[in-house]
């Protein structure tokens, strides 16, 4: 869940970060401090927030009068209020104005962490449908197995031919190009920008994506390596917890060396695409990468194997290379050179430049798969001649 914690004072706001510092790796935080006294909700992101905490000594009307406006027409976010020696009288008032739980002052932790777990468990009983998004990650068992292209590509057309909403976020920290298979230009900011900041929202995730199509947005990997420095896993899962509030798919693109914040986003998925060609220096680099997922507890059922480039005639065979990995490609994508590299070399999708391409009707198949549309899923004459 998101919480937001408006503190009246410095020092209470650092009270509360260190309070809720145990929990940061389930939940994402914002930590403001009150302007002139006032609680500012515009400063949140109250979509996608489930929890405010605000504290005062002495409770004013014009608290009230905020929080009501707020919990008048939505239950979400709940509402915890901190005061010294609350009462009968000011629970009521609380009460009537919509917060769900009342701590006393000096803060006690153990009562603080009971009040989130009350309306954690009620958030979970009461929520009608999952959150909006999926997260489905893309890595590459070896660098040029095109996971970039197919990625890229597959949001595109989950975006124009599909109308659902997508982020694209290229996750390398060194060299991240994903931009350039969509556009000729790169945009202004990257993710190494808005990552580290205590209020992100979806507000900030969409001003700071470049806008492919409509529906389509991408953020970019930083340009410089040095902005990568003093990224932490935490910060990219508060990444992911914000954009799956808003977007349907979140495609998440992963370099193929691991650490803790490509494994933070491997985590979170979904699904994880491992991207492969027919060729045997990838076909060994993808039985490490399936071990290392193994050690790593994913089911075989989160992670799918790509066979990328594969020709009517192309040898080893596909049911040779499946019995090499010990597991079934998922997806087949089959061998269209000419139009792959055009659409590589000019940034134009290659569904928009191409429609009629194997590699096209190949990311229609799969798109319509992910989106559960039966009738564009059926099986193509190229979904049947490559499996």
């Amino acid at each position: 869940m998101k919480i937001a914690v408006i503190a009246s004072t410095s020092t209470i706001l650092n009270t509360l970060q260190e309070a809720l510092a145990s929990n940061s790796g389930q939940d994402q935080f914002v930590f403001l401090t009150r302007r002139s006294g006032k609680i500012n909700l515009e400063e949140i992101d109250l979509v996608s927030t489930s929890i405010v905490i605000v504290d005062a000594d002495k409770i004013e009307p014009l608290d009230l009068a905020v929080i009501t406006s707020c919990t008048r027409n939505s239950m979400n976010p709940a509402f915890v209020f901190l005061t010294t020696a609350p009462t009968e009288t000011m629970l009521l008032d609380l009460m009537r104005a919509g917060v769900n739980e009342v701590v006393k002052l000096p803060l006690n932790i153990a009562e603080l962490s009971a009040a989130i777990e009350r309306i954690r468990a009620r958030h979970y009983i009461s929520s009608a449908t999952p959150p909006r998004g999926r997260i489905i990650s893309f890595v590459s068992c070896k660098g040029g197995a095109g996971a970039t292209f197919l990625a890229t590509n597959l949001g595109y057309v989950l975006a124009t031919n599909f109308n659902k909403k997508v982020l694209y976020i290229d996750l390398h920290m060194q060299y991240g190009d994903a931009s350039f298979y969509l556009s000729e230009t790169a945009g202004k900011n990257s993710f190494a920008d808005i990552i580290g900041q205590a209020g992100l929202d979806s507000t900030v995730v969409a001003s700071s994506s470049m806008q492919v199509a409509k529906n389509y947005y991408l953020l970019q990997a930083p340009e410089a390596i040095e902005k990568t420095s003093g990224i932490k896993p935490q910060q990219v899962d508060n990444l992911l917890s914000v954009a799956v509030q808003d977007y349907d798919f979140v495609l998440v693109d992963i370099a193929e060396t691991f650490d803790g914040l490509t494994m933070k986003a491997l985590d979170r998925s979904e699904q994880i695409y491992a991207v492969m060609q027919p060729i045997l220096p990838y076909v060994r680099a993808m039985s490490k990468v399936l071990h290392v997922f193994t050690l790593l507890g994913y089911s075989a059922q989160k992670v799918k194997v790509v066979l990328n480039r594969m020709g009517k005639d192309t040898k080893p065979s596909q049911a040779k290379l499946e019995e090499v990995i010990q597991k079934t490609c998922e997806w087949v994508v089959p061998n269209d050179f000419n139009n792959s590299i055009e659409s590589a070399n000019s940034g134009v999708p290659i569904q928009k430049l191409a429609p009629d391409s194997p590699v096209s009707k190949s990311l229609m198949y799969l798109a319509a798969n992910l989106v559960g549309d039966k009738v564009s899923a059926r099986p193509s004459f190229f979904a049947r001649l490559f499996g």
